[in-house]
Protein backbone atom coordinates (compact mmCIF):
# COMPACT_ATOMS: atom_id res chain seq x y z
CA UNK A 1 0.00 0.00 0.00
CA UNK A 2 1.32 3.45 -1.19
CA UNK A 3 1.53 6.10 1.71
CA UNK A 4 0.48 9.32 0.57
CA UNK A 5 2.48 12.26 -0.01
CA UNK A 6 2.92 15.43 -2.04
CA UNK A 7 5.72 13.80 -3.74
CA UNK A 8 2.88 11.04 -4.96
CA UNK A 9 0.15 13.22 -5.87
CA UNK A 10 2.94 15.45 -7.94
CA UNK A 11 4.01 12.20 -9.49
CA UNK A 12 0.16 11.25 -10.14
CA UNK A 13 -0.64 14.47 -12.02
CA UNK A 14 3.03 14.03 -13.66
CA UNK A 15 1.62 10.64 -14.81
CA UNK A 16 -1.86 11.21 -15.86
CA UNK A 17 -1.51 14.29 -17.78
CA UNK A 18 1.73 12.42 -19.53
CA UNK A 19 -0.70 9.67 -20.21
CA UNK A 20 -2.76 11.66 -22.47
CA UNK A 21 -0.83 12.33 -26.01
CA UNK A 22 -1.17 14.82 -28.73
CA UNK A 23 -3.00 12.01 -31.79
CA UNK A 24 -5.43 12.27 -28.52
CA UNK A 25 -6.36 15.89 -28.33
CA UNK A 26 -9.34 17.07 -30.61
CA UNK A 27 -9.07 17.88 -33.89
CA UNK A 28 -9.99 21.68 -34.81
CA UNK A 29 -12.82 21.95 -37.90
CA UNK A 30 -11.25 23.90 -40.63
CA UNK A 31 -12.31 27.30 -41.15
CA UNK A 32 -14.58 27.65 -44.59
CA UNK A 33 -12.61 28.88 -47.59
CA UNK A 34 -13.41 31.71 -50.00
CA UNK A 35 -12.46 32.49 -53.34
CA UNK A 36 -11.64 36.03 -52.61
CA UNK A 37 -10.02 37.52 -48.85
CA UNK A 38 -12.42 39.15 -46.68
CA UNK A 39 -12.40 42.67 -46.88
CA UNK A 40 -11.43 43.31 -42.84
CA UNK A 41 -10.32 47.02 -42.59
CA UNK A 42 -13.13 48.61 -43.87
CA UNK A 43 -15.96 47.56 -42.11
CA UNK A 44 -13.87 48.40 -39.14
CA UNK A 45 -13.52 52.04 -40.52
CA UNK A 46 -17.28 52.38 -41.10
CA UNK A 47 -18.39 51.22 -38.14
CA UNK A 48 -15.57 53.67 -36.26
CA UNK A 49 -17.04 56.35 -38.73
CA UNK A 50 -20.52 55.78 -37.79
CA UNK A 51 -19.61 55.54 -34.05
CA UNK A 52 -18.12 59.29 -34.25
CA UNK A 53 -20.66 60.48 -36.48
CA UNK A 54 -23.27 59.36 -33.59
CA UNK A 55 -21.34 60.75 -30.67
CA UNK A 56 -21.22 63.73 -32.33
CA UNK A 57 -24.88 64.07 -33.15
CA UNK A 58 -25.65 62.99 -29.91
CA UNK A 59 -23.12 66.24 -28.42
CA UNK A 60 -25.06 68.35 -31.26
CA UNK A 61 -28.80 67.81 -29.81
CA UNK A 62 -27.43 67.85 -26.04
CA UNK A 63 -25.78 71.06 -27.03
CA UNK A 64 -28.79 72.58 -28.60
CA UNK A 65 -30.65 71.58 -25.78
CA UNK A 66 -29.14 73.58 -23.56
CA UNK A 67 -28.90 76.63 -25.61
CA UNK A 68 -32.47 76.32 -26.77
CA UNK A 69 -33.67 79.47 -24.47
CA UNK A 70 -30.64 81.87 -25.75
CA UNK A 71 -32.64 83.94 -28.74
CA UNK A 72 -28.83 85.59 -29.88
CA UNK A 73 -27.86 81.88 -30.58
CA UNK A 74 -28.99 79.56 -34.06
CA UNK A 75 -31.75 77.50 -33.54
CA UNK A 76 -31.35 74.17 -35.17
CA UNK A 77 -32.87 73.56 -38.65
CA UNK A 78 -35.72 70.89 -38.76
CA UNK A 79 -36.59 68.79 -41.65
CA UNK A 80 -37.44 70.86 -44.73
CA UNK A 81 -41.26 70.05 -45.98
CA UNK A 82 -42.03 70.56 -49.70
CA UNK A 83 -44.76 72.90 -50.04
CA UNK A 84 -48.07 71.15 -50.84
CA UNK A 85 -49.68 74.30 -52.39
CA UNK A 86 -52.71 73.70 -50.16
CA UNK A 87 -53.34 77.20 -49.58
CA UNK A 88 -53.47 77.90 -53.20
CA UNK A 89 -55.67 74.97 -54.15
CA UNK A 90 -58.71 75.83 -51.76
CA UNK A 91 -58.47 79.20 -52.75
CA UNK A 92 -58.69 78.35 -56.44
CA UNK A 93 -61.67 76.41 -55.95
CA UNK A 94 -63.55 79.05 -53.73
CA UNK A 95 -62.79 81.39 -55.83
CA UNK A 96 -64.29 79.48 -58.94
CA UNK A 97 -67.33 78.11 -56.88
CA UNK A 98 -67.73 82.47 -55.84
CA UNK A 99 -67.24 83.04 -59.56
CA UNK A 100 -70.01 80.24 -60.56
CA UNK A 101 -72.37 80.75 -57.92
CA UNK A 102 -72.64 84.98 -59.31
CA UNK A 103 -72.92 84.31 -62.04
CA UNK A 104 -76.10 81.71 -61.65
CA UNK A 105 -77.05 84.03 -58.87
CA UNK A 106 -76.67 87.20 -61.62
CA UNK A 107 -78.69 85.13 -64.40
CA UNK A 108 -81.69 84.53 -61.97
CA UNK A 109 -82.00 88.13 -61.05
CA UNK A 110 -81.03 90.24 -63.98
CA UNK A 111 -82.10 87.44 -67.36
CA UNK A 112 -80.06 86.30 -69.69
CA UNK A 113 -78.86 89.66 -71.26
CA UNK A 114 -77.51 91.24 -68.25
CA UNK A 115 -73.59 91.15 -69.86
CA UNK A 116 -74.87 92.74 -72.85
CA UNK A 117 -76.44 94.90 -71.06
CA UNK A 118 -73.49 96.32 -68.81
CA UNK A 119 -71.23 96.14 -72.09
CA UNK A 120 -73.58 98.45 -74.05
CA UNK A 121 -73.68 100.75 -71.37
CA UNK A 122 -77.13 101.27 -70.95
CA UNK A 123 -77.67 101.17 -67.50
CA UNK A 124 -80.37 98.71 -67.27
CA UNK A 125 -79.12 95.32 -66.23
CA UNK A 126 -82.79 93.83 -65.59
CA UNK A 127 -83.74 91.29 -68.23
CA UNK A 128 -86.61 89.28 -68.80
CA UNK A 129 -86.93 85.32 -70.08
CA UNK A 130 -90.06 84.21 -70.74
CA UNK A 131 -90.40 80.80 -68.28
CA UNK A 132 -91.33 77.80 -69.08
CA UNK A 133 -94.09 75.62 -67.42
CA UNK A 134 -95.04 72.04 -66.98
CA UNK A 135 -98.79 71.36 -67.92
CA UNK A 136 -100.76 69.47 -65.09
CA UNK A 137 -101.75 65.70 -66.34
CA UNK A 138 -105.46 65.08 -67.35
CA UNK A 139 -107.36 62.13 -67.22
CA UNK A 140 -106.96 59.56 -70.21
CA UNK A 141 -110.00 61.03 -72.22
CA UNK A 142 -108.69 64.34 -72.59
CA UNK A 143 -105.33 62.33 -74.70
CA UNK A 144 -104.66 60.79 -78.27
CA UNK A 145 -102.86 57.54 -78.99
CA UNK A 146 -100.07 59.41 -79.66
CA UNK A 147 -99.79 61.94 -76.16
CA UNK A 148 -101.12 64.94 -78.08
CA UNK A 149 -104.34 66.89 -76.23
CA UNK A 150 -107.74 66.42 -78.28
CA UNK A 151 -109.21 70.00 -78.19
CA UNK A 152 -110.91 68.94 -75.74
CA UNK A 153 -107.72 68.66 -73.15
CA UNK A 154 -106.39 71.89 -74.68
CA UNK A 155 -109.66 73.43 -73.54
CA UNK A 156 -109.31 71.82 -69.89
CA UNK A 157 -105.51 72.71 -69.83
CA UNK A 158 -105.22 76.18 -71.58
CA UNK A 159 -108.74 78.54 -71.05
CA UNK A 160 -107.44 79.07 -67.46
CA UNK A 161 -104.14 81.13 -69.35
CA UNK A 162 -106.33 83.47 -71.05
CA UNK A 163 -108.23 86.35 -69.68
CA UNK A 164 -110.16 88.70 -71.00
CA UNK A 165 -109.05 92.78 -71.38
CA UNK A 166 -111.47 95.67 -71.64
CA UNK A 167 -109.69 99.46 -72.27
CA UNK A 168 -111.89 102.77 -70.39
CA UNK A 169 -111.36 106.28 -71.89
CA UNK A 170 -112.52 108.95 -70.59
CA UNK A 171 -114.69 109.85 -73.72
CA UNK A 172 -116.78 106.58 -72.83
CA UNK A 173 -119.25 105.91 -70.06
CA UNK A 174 -119.86 102.93 -68.35
CA UNK A 175 -118.72 101.13 -71.25
CA UNK A 176 -115.27 99.83 -72.79
CA UNK A 177 -114.42 101.10 -75.94
CA UNK A 178 -111.79 98.40 -76.82
CA UNK A 179 -112.29 94.67 -75.75
CA UNK A 180 -109.93 91.84 -76.11
CA UNK A 181 -108.01 88.96 -75.07
CA UNK A 182 -104.97 88.39 -73.48
CA UNK A 183 -102.44 85.22 -72.09
CA UNK A 184 -101.11 85.22 -69.09
CA UNK A 185 -96.91 85.11 -69.42
CA UNK A 186 -96.02 84.06 -65.95
CA UNK A 187 -97.73 83.17 -62.47
CA UNK A 188 -97.08 86.97 -61.04
CA UNK A 189 -98.95 88.62 -63.43
CA UNK A 190 -97.49 89.61 -66.69
CA UNK A 191 -99.90 89.37 -69.48
CA UNK A 192 -99.43 89.41 -73.36
CA UNK A 193 -101.57 91.23 -75.52
CA UNK A 194 -101.83 93.35 -78.90
CA UNK A 195 -101.24 96.66 -78.72
CA UNK A 196 -104.48 98.11 -80.44
CA UNK A 197 -106.28 96.50 -77.62
CA UNK A 198 -105.56 99.02 -75.15
CA UNK A 199 -104.72 101.59 -77.40
CA UNK A 200 -105.49 105.37 -76.01
CA UNK A 201 -106.81 103.29 -72.76
CA UNK A 202 -106.75 106.55 -70.75
CA UNK A 203 -109.11 105.95 -68.11
CA UNK A 204 -108.55 102.07 -66.97
CA UNK A 205 -107.13 98.62 -68.33
CA UNK A 206 -109.40 95.92 -66.76
CA UNK A 207 -108.18 92.12 -66.89
CA UNK A 208 -110.64 89.57 -66.25
CA UNK A 209 -109.59 85.54 -65.60
CA UNK A 210 -110.99 82.54 -66.36
CA UNK A 211 -112.18 82.34 -63.08
CA UNK A 212 -114.05 85.55 -63.09
CA UNK A 213 -111.99 87.63 -60.86
CA UNK A 214 -111.17 91.50 -62.20
CA UNK A 215 -107.97 93.17 -61.74
CA UNK A 216 -106.67 96.74 -63.09
CA UNK A 217 -103.84 96.51 -64.91
CA UNK A 218 -100.79 98.69 -65.83
CA UNK A 219 -98.74 99.03 -69.37
CA UNK A 220 -95.51 97.35 -69.26
CA UNK A 221 -95.06 98.21 -72.35
CA UNK A 222 -96.13 98.27 -76.23
CA UNK A 223 -94.89 98.24 -79.34
CA UNK A 224 -97.63 99.50 -82.16
CA UNK A 225 -95.42 98.80 -85.15
CA UNK A 226 -95.48 95.15 -84.34
CA UNK A 227 -98.88 94.98 -82.55
CA UNK A 228 -97.45 93.99 -79.77
CA UNK A 229 -97.92 95.18 -75.79
CA UNK A 230 -97.72 93.51 -72.27
CA UNK A 231 -99.67 94.47 -69.16
CA UNK A 232 -99.37 94.05 -65.58
CA UNK A 233 -101.37 93.12 -62.63
CA UNK A 234 -101.11 92.62 -59.19
CA UNK A 235 -101.64 88.84 -58.72
CA UNK A 236 -99.39 85.72 -58.17
CA UNK A 237 -100.06 82.03 -58.27
CA UNK A 238 -101.63 82.18 -61.79
CA UNK A 239 -101.79 79.58 -64.18
CA UNK A 240 -99.16 80.74 -66.88
CA UNK A 241 -99.23 79.62 -70.87
CA UNK A 242 -96.89 76.93 -71.78
CA UNK A 243 -94.96 78.38 -75.32
CA UNK A 244 -93.71 76.38 -77.95
CA UNK A 245 -91.36 76.49 -80.98
CA UNK A 246 -93.90 77.93 -83.76
CA UNK A 247 -90.97 77.11 -86.47
CA UNK A 248 -92.04 73.12 -85.91
CA UNK A 249 -95.89 73.98 -87.53
CA UNK A 250 -96.21 72.00 -90.42
CA UNK A 251 -98.95 72.75 -93.41
CA UNK A 252 -102.40 71.28 -92.35
CA UNK A 253 -101.50 70.68 -88.45
CA UNK A 254 -104.49 71.04 -86.54
CA UNK A 255 -104.76 73.84 -83.98
CA UNK A 256 -106.93 75.62 -81.20
CA UNK A 257 -107.76 79.65 -80.63
CA UNK A 258 -109.20 80.51 -77.32
CA UNK A 259 -110.14 84.23 -77.02
CA UNK A 260 -113.16 86.14 -76.03
CA UNK A 261 -114.54 87.25 -79.74
CA UNK A 262 -117.26 89.80 -79.10
CA UNK A 263 -116.95 89.38 -75.35
CA UNK A 264 -118.04 85.82 -75.55
CA UNK A 265 -114.95 84.42 -72.85
CA UNK A 266 -113.33 81.58 -73.30
CA UNK A 267 -114.40 80.84 -76.73
CA UNK A 268 -112.69 77.83 -78.28
CA UNK A 269 -112.51 77.65 -81.78
CA UNK A 270 -110.34 74.89 -84.25
CA UNK A 271 -108.71 74.61 -87.55
CA UNK A 272 -105.90 74.09 -89.21
CA UNK A 273 -102.34 75.60 -90.60
CA UNK A 274 -103.45 76.68 -94.13
CA UNK A 275 -100.06 78.65 -94.66
CA UNK A 276 -96.56 79.49 -93.05
CA UNK A 277 -94.31 82.80 -92.63
CA UNK A 278 -96.68 85.01 -94.50
CA UNK A 279 -95.19 88.15 -93.95
CA UNK A 280 -98.32 90.45 -92.91
CA UNK A 281 -98.27 94.13 -91.15
CA UNK A 282 -101.38 95.27 -89.06
CA UNK A 283 -101.15 99.01 -90.77
CA UNK A 284 -99.35 99.89 -93.85
CA UNK A 285 -96.45 101.75 -92.03
CA UNK A 286 -96.36 99.21 -89.62
CA UNK A 287 -93.26 96.46 -89.75
CA UNK A 288 -94.02 93.69 -91.24
CA UNK A 289 -95.00 90.07 -88.76
CA UNK A 290 -93.95 86.46 -89.59
CA UNK A 291 -97.47 85.51 -89.27
CA UNK A 292 -99.53 81.82 -89.25
CA UNK A 293 -102.08 82.04 -91.35
CA UNK A 294 -105.57 79.44 -90.11
CA UNK A 295 -108.90 78.61 -90.99
CA UNK A 296 -110.31 78.61 -87.46
CA UNK A 297 -112.38 81.40 -86.72
CA UNK A 298 -111.04 84.85 -85.75
CA UNK A 299 -113.33 88.12 -84.73
CA UNK A 300 -113.11 91.31 -82.90
CA UNK A 301 -112.29 90.49 -79.42
CA UNK A 302 -110.03 87.41 -79.97
CA UNK A 303 -106.88 90.07 -81.10
CA UNK A 304 -104.55 88.95 -78.44
CA UNK A 305 -105.40 85.59 -77.69
CA UNK A 306 -103.61 82.10 -77.95
CA UNK A 307 -103.15 79.92 -81.25
CA UNK A 308 -102.13 76.75 -79.41
CA UNK A 309 -101.05 73.32 -80.66
CA UNK A 310 -102.76 70.02 -79.81
CA UNK A 311 -99.54 69.38 -77.25
CA UNK A 312 -101.32 72.62 -75.00
CA UNK A 313 -98.47 74.94 -76.21
CA UNK A 314 -99.08 78.80 -77.58
CA UNK A 315 -97.61 79.06 -80.55
CA UNK A 316 -99.08 82.32 -81.90
CA UNK A 317 -100.56 85.35 -80.74
CA UNK A 318 -104.12 85.98 -82.73
CA UNK A 319 -105.32 89.12 -84.26
CA UNK A 320 -108.58 90.28 -85.45
CA UNK A 321 -106.76 92.82 -87.16
CA UNK A 322 -105.20 90.65 -89.18
CA UNK A 323 -108.25 88.62 -90.24
CA UNK A 324 -108.91 89.15 -94.29
CA UNK A 325 -112.29 90.27 -93.90
CA UNK A 326 -112.84 90.37 -97.54
CA UNK A 327 -112.37 86.51 -96.89
CA UNK A 328 -114.05 83.69 -95.33
CA UNK A 329 -111.89 81.49 -93.35
CA UNK A 330 -108.54 83.32 -93.33
CA UNK A 331 -107.19 84.23 -90.23
CA UNK A 332 -103.80 85.08 -88.85
CA UNK A 333 -101.99 85.41 -85.84
CA UNK A 334 -98.35 86.37 -85.05
CA UNK A 335 -95.98 83.27 -84.39
CA UNK A 336 -94.49 83.09 -81.11
CA UNK A 337 -90.71 82.89 -82.04
CA UNK A 338 -91.25 86.39 -83.80
CA UNK A 339 -93.11 87.53 -80.41
CA UNK A 340 -90.93 86.69 -78.30
CA UNK A 341 -87.57 88.79 -78.85
CA UNK A 342 -90.08 91.71 -78.72
CA UNK A 343 -92.29 91.41 -75.61
CA UNK A 344 -89.48 90.34 -73.15
CA UNK A 345 -87.60 93.52 -74.75
CA UNK A 346 -90.82 95.07 -74.23
CA UNK A 347 -90.42 93.91 -70.11
CA UNK A 348 -86.85 95.04 -70.18
CA UNK A 349 -87.00 98.46 -71.46
CA UNK A 350 -90.96 99.35 -71.29
CA UNK A 351 -90.28 99.60 -75.62
CA UNK A 352 -87.97 98.52 -78.42
CA UNK A 353 -84.76 100.97 -77.86
CA UNK A 354 -82.91 102.28 -80.46
CA UNK A 355 -85.08 101.66 -83.15
CA UNK A 356 -84.22 103.96 -86.22
CA UNK A 357 -87.25 105.52 -88.62
CA UNK A 358 -86.90 108.08 -91.46
CA UNK A 359 -89.94 110.19 -90.72
CA UNK A 360 -92.13 110.01 -93.45
CA UNK A 361 -95.43 108.29 -95.04
CA UNK A 362 -96.09 107.58 -97.97
CA UNK A 363 -97.63 105.18 -100.51
CA UNK A 364 -95.77 101.98 -101.67
CA UNK A 365 -95.81 101.79 -106.08
CA UNK A 366 -94.50 98.61 -106.83
CA UNK A 367 -93.38 97.72 -110.44
CA UNK A 368 -96.65 96.54 -111.70
CA UNK A 369 -98.36 99.72 -110.16
CA UNK A 370 -96.19 101.65 -111.88
CA UNK A 371 -96.76 100.82 -115.24
CA UNK A 372 -100.41 100.64 -114.60
CA UNK A 373 -100.27 104.33 -113.76
CA UNK A 374 -97.50 105.56 -115.03
CA UNK A 375 -95.22 106.26 -112.31
CA UNK A 376 -91.92 105.39 -111.26
CA UNK A 377 -91.35 102.67 -108.66
CA UNK A 378 -90.77 103.90 -105.21
CA UNK A 379 -92.34 105.53 -101.97
CA UNK A 380 -94.75 108.21 -103.03
CA UNK A 381 -94.45 110.85 -100.33
CA UNK A 382 -97.73 111.67 -98.74
CA UNK A 383 -96.39 113.40 -95.77
CA UNK A 384 -92.96 114.43 -94.29
CA UNK A 385 -92.35 114.77 -90.05
CA UNK A 386 -91.08 117.81 -89.23
CA UNK A 387 -89.85 116.72 -86.15
CA UNK A 388 -87.22 114.76 -88.03
CA UNK A 389 -84.40 115.70 -89.57
CA UNK A 390 -85.30 114.59 -93.09
CA UNK A 391 -87.99 117.48 -93.13
CA UNK A 392 -84.54 119.89 -93.42
CA UNK A 393 -83.50 118.57 -96.77
CA UNK A 394 -85.25 119.52 -100.17
CA UNK A 395 -87.50 116.29 -100.06
CA UNK A 396 -91.57 117.39 -100.59
CA UNK A 397 -95.20 115.86 -100.56
CA UNK A 398 -95.38 114.41 -103.78
CA UNK A 399 -91.84 113.50 -104.99
CA UNK A 400 -90.93 110.19 -104.92
CA UNK A 401 -87.69 108.06 -103.25
CA UNK A 402 -86.47 105.31 -105.63
CA UNK A 403 -83.20 104.23 -103.45
CA UNK A 404 -81.52 104.48 -100.24
CA UNK A 405 -78.30 104.05 -99.85
CA UNK A 406 -77.92 102.77 -103.21
CA UNK A 407 -80.87 99.62 -102.86
CA UNK A 408 -83.76 99.98 -104.19
CA UNK A 409 -87.04 100.72 -102.37
CA UNK A 410 -90.62 100.06 -103.50
CA UNK A 411 -92.15 98.96 -99.98
CA UNK A 412 -91.92 99.64 -96.05
CA UNK A 413 -90.47 95.81 -95.42
CA UNK A 414 -87.60 97.79 -98.19
CA UNK A 415 -86.90 100.78 -96.29
CA UNK A 416 -87.12 98.50 -92.85
CA UNK A 417 -84.27 95.75 -94.24
CA UNK A 418 -81.75 98.71 -94.95
CA UNK A 419 -82.60 101.26 -91.84
CA UNK A 420 -82.71 98.59 -89.43
CA UNK A 421 -78.74 97.43 -89.88
CA UNK A 422 -78.15 101.57 -88.59
CA UNK A 423 -79.09 102.97 -85.67
CA UNK A 424 -80.63 106.89 -85.00
CA UNK A 425 -77.98 109.29 -86.02
CA UNK A 426 -76.59 107.40 -88.67
CA UNK A 427 -76.72 109.28 -92.17
CA UNK A 428 -78.85 107.81 -95.36
CA UNK A 429 -78.65 109.59 -99.24
CA UNK A 430 -81.84 108.68 -100.87
CA UNK A 431 -82.20 109.46 -104.47
CA UNK A 432 -85.70 111.18 -105.56
CA UNK A 433 -87.56 112.21 -108.23
CA UNK A 434 -89.87 115.06 -108.83
CA UNK A 435 -91.80 115.84 -111.19
CA UNK A 436 -92.06 119.35 -113.04
CA UNK A 437 -95.00 121.75 -114.60
CA UNK A 438 -94.02 119.70 -117.79
CA UNK A 439 -95.04 116.38 -116.55
CA UNK A 440 -90.90 115.49 -116.19
CA UNK A 441 -89.02 113.68 -113.56
CA UNK A 442 -85.93 115.34 -112.18
CA UNK A 443 -84.09 113.29 -110.31
CA UNK A 444 -81.81 114.86 -106.95
CA UNK A 445 -80.05 113.19 -103.67
CA UNK A 446 -81.12 114.23 -100.16
CA UNK A 447 -79.03 112.92 -96.80
CA UNK A 448 -80.56 113.21 -93.45
CA UNK A 449 -80.10 111.38 -90.45
CA UNK A 450 -82.05 108.36 -89.08
CA UNK A 451 -84.14 109.40 -85.90
CA UNK A 452 -85.17 107.38 -82.96
CA UNK A 453 -88.87 105.76 -83.28
CA UNK A 454 -90.35 106.68 -80.06
CA UNK A 455 -93.92 105.26 -81.02
CA UNK A 456 -92.92 102.17 -78.83
CA UNK A 457 -92.77 103.05 -74.92
CA UNK A 458 -94.14 102.65 -71.90
CA UNK A 459 -97.74 103.82 -71.61
CA UNK A 460 -98.40 103.30 -67.63
CA UNK A 461 -98.33 107.12 -66.05
CA UNK A 462 -97.96 108.22 -62.70
CA UNK A 463 -100.55 108.30 -60.50
CA UNK A 464 -100.99 111.70 -58.63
Amino acid sequence: MNEFTPENEIKNETIESSEITPAEEPVAEEAPTYTEPLPKEIPIKKKKERAEQSVEDELRELAYDEVANLDYLPKPIGTVRRSSHTFLKCFLFFLVLFVVLFFVTAHAVFGSGWIKNMIDGTGNFQTFTIPTVQHEELEEKYYQDDGRYTVEGVAQTCLPSIVTIEAYTGNTIFASYSQGSGIIMTSDGYIITNAHVIEDADLSIVVRLYDGSEYNATVVGSDSRTDLAVLKINATDLTPAQFGDSDQLELGEQVVTLGSPAGLESTVTTGIVSGLNRMISVESDNISMECIQIDAAINPGNSGGALVNMWGQVVGITSSKLEAVEYDNIGFAISINAAIPILEELIENGGILGRPKVGISFYAISDTMADIYGLPAGLYIAEIDETCDISNTDLQVDDVITEMNGIKVTSADDVYAIIFELSPGDEVTATCLRMDDDGNWTEFEITFKLEEDTTSSIQETEEE
